[in-house]
């Protein structure tokens, strides 16, 4: 066969086994012509004793086995972990005896730049999976567009991507349409860049926000179709919203009965995954979505937190603040422990926006919205919407101890305060610009602009 790429790797085999050393020696030479190939039986932690020896190879294929250690501590990925801090230094393609999704999961997060098990290990897979790492080592790293997102044009096998919703950081949303599903569906994409993914805390919070939705699998939630982890990229598919977020509804105060009613859709859903032990911690309008029947799934559980971080001994770090300033609750400004009723509390704000079409405390710099949460008056309403007024202020109490319980206590008091003619979600106006509500993770129109997940520092908020 005719060389499969204009490039000479030269390659370092790390094997245990001397016919799976020849078996790899073989793909590699019959795959290019003047590649330089080496074999050695030494383990990667062992061969990290001369590092300026693997900087003279371009590919690493490494032997690793989880027969004995499935974990993150295996000794091969704590060696991977260490290789990888540098990126002058190979690209390790990992071949793994008794792996799993988990260890697969495992490696990228250490930095492997593919993970190929033993068992389907061929020549094309080998010869191509040299290819991509050395096309990835000779090339730049994707531009950076203008707003610090990543730049360059998205293909993920399966997905004829679209549009882009939003692009921040390393991360970007798509419209993407499904060939499986025969349907649109949103793609949200971590960019890789070089090196270990555990040093990566967007990764890990792309992860756990996956377990929590895969764990809920309810209507409550966006449904989750897919989760894959590339040599380039992370990505979840997910539920796309055609008639987009509750944002793009807000331009005007609602009647009261129909602010109630969406409510009390929102508060079924928080109902929901406060049952399954998950705070959300970032609700607002943008991340409430409009199902054409007209009921309502949360998003973006990018910064929630789970009762299954409490034991695996996980927390949010204290000097992280995260959130949008808006919807953001006193005990979540000041950096202390949250439950469901940080939840609650954003709901209340909601709530207010419905009703006035206005937010209850606003400011032009980030620490002037967290102060007003912390310390100023209970917002109040204008006096025809008066009867609501004891609702919101066992919502927007400041302390969490004052507030209502729980979500389910929630449903009651709305379901007894609501008339019998209450509006619902159908008869929201549906005439606006379809390109205002295209997209459920665009920037939302009034919110704070365009972060996926947002670290609050001091400074001047761009409503968009």
């Amino acid at each position: 066969m005719d060389t499969i790429a204009p490039i000479s790797p030269r390659i370092l085999i790390l094997e245990s086994d001397r016919k799976t050393q020849a078996l790899l020696r073989r793909f590699a030479v019959k795959g290019w012509r003047g590649a330089s190939v080496q074999a050695n039986s030494m383990t990667l932690e062992a061969a990290l004793a001369d590092t300026e020896r693997l900087k003279g190879f371009d590919v690493l294929l490494v032997g690793c086995s989880f027969a004995e250690d499935g974990t993150a501590e295996n000794p091969s990925l704590r060696a991977l972990r260490a290789l990888s801090a540098d990126p002058d230094n190979p690209a390790v393609i990992l071949l793994t005896d008794r792996g799993s999704e988990y260890t697969a999961v495992q490696a990228v997060k250490a930095g492997a730049f593919d993970y190929i098990p033993k068992h389907l290990m061929g020549r094309n897979q080998i010869v191509n999976a040299v290819q991509r790492a050395m096309l990835d080592r000779q090339s730049p790293l994707r531009p950076a567009t203008s707003d610090g997102g990543v730049g360059g044009a998205l293909r993920l096998f399966g997905y004829d991507v679209r549009r882009c919703l939003a692009n921040h950081d390393n991360i970007s949303v798509h419209v993407a349409y499904s060939g499986e599903r025969g349907k649109e569906v949103v793609l949200k994409v971590l960019h890789r860049g070089r090196g270990a993914l555990s040093r990566d805390e967007n990764f890990e919070r792309f992860v756990d926000e996956f377990k929590l939705l895969y764990d809920i699998d309810d209507p409550a939630v966006a449904e989750i179709y897919d989760f894959r982890v590339t040599a380039q990229y992370c990505y979840i598919a997910m539920e796309y919203f055609p008639r987009g977020h509750l944002g793009s509804k807000l331009a005007a105060a609602m009647e009261p009965a129909q602010a109630l009613g969406i409510a009390e859709e929102i508060a079924h859903a928080l109902s929901i995954i406060h049952t399954a032990g998950v705070v959300h911690r970032d609700l607002k309008p943008g991340n409430i979505m409009v199902r054409e029947d007209n009921t309502v799934a949360l998003i973006d559980f990018g910064i929630s937190h789970s009762s299954l971080q409490d034991m695996s001994g996980r927390e949010p770090r204290d000097e992280e603040i995260r959130g949008t300033p808006y919807y953001m609750s006193p005990e979540q400004a000041c950096g202390d422990p949250t439950d469901e009723r940080t939840d609650l509390y954003a709901l209340g704000v909601i709530l207010y926006h419905m009703l006035t079409g206005e937010k209850p405390y606003v400011g032009e710099t980030t620490h002037a919205i967290l102060k007003q949460h912390k310390d100023a008056a209970l917002p109040r309403l204008p006096e025809y919407l008066s009867q609501h007024q004891a609702l919101l202020d066992r919502l927007l109490a400041k302390d969490p101890a004052q507030r209502l319980k729980g979500a389910r206590e929630l449903l009651e008091t709305i379901e007894a305060a609501r008339s019998d003619d209450t509006l619902s979600l159908a008869e929201l106006d549906t005439d606006e610009d379809p390109a205002a509500r295209s997209g459920w993770q665009a920037a939302e129109h009034d919110d704070v602009p365009s972060e996926l997940d947002i670290k609050i520092e001091e400074q001047v908020l761009d409503d968009v």
